[in-house]
């Protein structure tokens, strides 16, 4: 889908309760023609949208976040991704936060929209299902309270800044791409300002299409927890279990040969996996009705082979490129 999706990300934008309030920037070069002309028409349009057509050869996705806030005058800023469409009462939601002049950020659950392929579906119920642990509800709404949350509970395409709070920061990394949006949120943290996540702050974003895009996602998501603990941040133990996995599957699969209860403990291993990978993808069916969401069994252990490679990969040849080779346009 690419940027196609911007123009539902505008027209989202515009058709909410404050849609003529907002100031809305594109950053970013869109070189889909017929996405640029009808950005060039909502332009005309609508004053209050604006384009910078900006790319930079190094932190790309960080210096058009920079960029962004830059040419913004509001005293809320929202980054959220060119991917993502947004619900007609979410500026007004995350505007009620900032009531609390404490509150320095605002975050979101990231939701998966109905109009997508099996394989996406899958890879959205894969990243809000038990087998993502408690990174699974950045991504279901849950109770409608909003709650205050440390840096790692926020999400990256669905972030709201106080200007004030920002200033602090000064601005994303560009050195540190992905996870540059951990690292602010965790900046936002540290100068005593309080993050806050609500249910009712959500977005809706398009997973990945295929295969390789959820694999490299993932890969990324795993590399980038080795970077943000080398940056400083706070050691999480629960999201390193993947490496663990990966780790057991190796060591029992090349020990296998060599002696037959390690070819008996590799089994037990694979099993013991299998087991929790049904339970977790038939409670998914009971939720959804849908008897095809039962394939999520075979999504689990990609997820999680792909999360604990990044992690090995990052420990022993760390800070290989995960970029894009084109960002994306920040709004």
């Amino acid at each position: 889908m690419g940027r196609a999706i911007l123009r539902k990300t505008l027209d989202s934008l515009i058709e909410t309760g404050l849609g003529s309030q907002l100031d809305i920037i594109v950053v970013g070069p869109v070189p889909d023609g017929p996405v640029m002309d009808y950005l060039r028409d909502m332009m005309k349009r609508h004053v209050q949208i604006r384009h910078l057509p900006v790319s930079f050869p190094k932190g790309d996705a960080s210096e058009k976040r920079n960029a962004g806030f830059r040419e913004s005058k509001s005293d809320i800023i929202a980054f959220i991704d060119d991917d993502v469409y947004v619900p007609p009462h979410w500026p007004q939601t995350v505007i009620d936060c900032f009531v609390d002049t404490d509150v320095g950020m605002v975050s979101g659950p990231s939701l998966v929209p109905t109009d997508i392929t099996l394989l996406a579906r899958l890879a959205g119920l894969a990243l809000s299902s038990k087998a993502a642990g408690y990174v699974a509800h950045r991504y279901i709404k849950g109770h409608a309270l909003a709650r205050r949350v440390k840096w790692s509970r926020t999400i990256g395409c669905n972030m709201i800044f106080s200007r004030k709070a920002f200033a602090k920061i000064e601005k994303f990394d560009p050195d540190f791409y992905p996870g540059e949006e951990m690292i602010a949120a965790h900046g936002v943290m540290r100068n005593g300002f309080v993050l806050v996540f609500h249910p009712e702050a959500y977005v809706y974003h398009y997973p990945k299409q295929t295969f390789r895009g959820f694999w490299r996602q993932i890969y990324r998501y795993g590399a980038t927890r080795i970077r943000l603990i080398r940056a400083g941040l706070d050691v999480e133990w629960t999201p390193l279990v993947p490496a663990v996995w990966v780790f057991s599957l190796v060591v029992l699969g090349a020990g296998s040969f060599v002696h037959p209860w390690l070819m008996w403990l590799l089994w037990m291993d694979v099993g013991l996996y299998a087991l929790v990978a049904a339970w977790i993808a038939f409670g998914v069916v009971r939720e959804t009705k849908r008897w095809s969401d039962a394939l999520l069994f075979f999504i689990q252990p990609f997820m999680h082979l792909s999360y604990g490679v990044g992690i090995w990969v990052e420990l022993f040849r760390p800070d290989k490129d995960l970029g894009d080779k084109v960002g994306k346009p920040t709004t």
